[in-house]
């Protein structure tokens, strides 16, 4: 993969925020020291105050700095990593998450070849559960994901508004200011945004990796009701960031609850039957918990995105400061 390049090789730092992730950090960084890449030059595992032993666990792997992250959220401890990081390239990874080994060398040729200022790969959710699998069909689904490129490991390389993770260089970040930390979620789309127009955000197929999904529906319904809440913040700051696609859920919702309620579930149902149908061909457990799954998906993210619009509309001295949030994994679009 080196081939080809001019001029010495970029620095990488590797940046993981986590929380609780004990069952999964092994794993993941395990993964990470596979890498093909020649120039690592660390691994920063921001700790958001596990009270497993995550850390513990992070500190046993060889040129691993585990650094305290008072603030719990990953926009904070991403901060962090930005601050301390003595690479060229920020390549983010996720406790959930496992890199392929040529992972970081595609995420720096993309960034070389495209010039963009941030570049990722596709989301591939990989459950050993039924309720894993479940969740992970419906997350790739065209009805959970609609056209998002992202979501669609089959896609081809293009510019895009958002991407899976992601690597982007430490100069630019630092430019920019790095991560909002008023935002508890969806803090990578907010900073997508302002990287797209900045450079632009490339997708490149080839930056492959696997993501492990949450492992019960009400561990996702919190995950993409908090995605919900903090897409709603991003279109607050950034009004022309919200897409189309992005409205179906908060509609759905809306017409849940109005007078024409019966139609709209019966036709709801019926699309996700057609869907989770699909998958029963291929993994009946699947299938029939994708039924669950795209319910719990849209439902929680719609009703998610409606709370955090209206919260936009009640004074701060009236509904007080919110505590910082905990760690989320994964890209906080459905």
């Amino acid at each position: 993969m080196v081939d080809g390049r001019t001029g010495p090789l970029p620095g990488v730092t590797i940046a993981l925020p986590v929380l609780n992730e004990e069952a999964h950090i092994e794993r993941c960084l395990e993964a990470i020291a596979a890498q093909t890449y020649p120039r690592i030059v660390e691994i920063l595992v921001m700790d958001g105050g596990s009270d497993d032993a995550t850390a513990e666990i992070a500190s046993r792997f060889p040129g691993v700095r585990v650094l305290d992250n008072p603030g719990r959220r990953q926009s904070a401890g991403l901060n962090l990593a930005l601050g301390a990081a003595r690479g060229d390239v920020l390549v983010r990874v996720d406790g959930r998450t496992l890199i392929a080994p040529d992972y970081v060398d595609h995420c720096v040729c993309a960034l070389t070849d495209s010039g963009a200022a941030l570049v990722g790969g596709p989301i591939e959710p990989r459950g050993t559960t039924w309720v894993e699998r479940a969740v992970g069909a419906a997350l790739t689904s065209k009805l959970g994901a609609g056209p998002a490129r992202f979501r669609d490991t089959a896609a081809t390389a293009a510019w895009t508004d958002i991407v899976y993770l992601g690597a982007a260089r430490v100069d630019v970040l630092r430019r920019l200011g790095g991560y909002d930390e008023e935002f508890a979620t969806n803090e990578d789309g907010e900073l997508l945004h302002r990287l797209s127009l900045d450079g632009g955000v490339w997708f490149d197929p080839s930056i492959r990796s696997t993501y492990r999904p949450r492992d019960s529906f009400a561990t996702f319904l919190r995950q993409y009701f908090l995605y919900g809440i903090g897409r709603a913040a991003t279109v607050r700051k950034y009004p022309g960031s919200l897409k189309l696609r992005q409205l179906a859920a908060p509609l759905l919702v809306l017409g849940l609850l109005s007078p024409w309620r019966r139609k709209v579930a019966l036709a709801y149902l019926a699309v996700v039957a057609i869907g989770a149908g699909r998958e029963l061909r291929q993994d009946p457990p699947a299938g029939a918990g994708m039924a669950v799954a795209l319910p719990v998906m849209h439902l929680s993210w719609g009703t998610g995105f409606l709370v955090g619009w209206l919260r936009s509309l009640v004074p701060l001295s009236k509904r007080g400061r919110h505590s910082p949030g905990r760690t989320a994994t994964g890209s906080g679009q459905p």
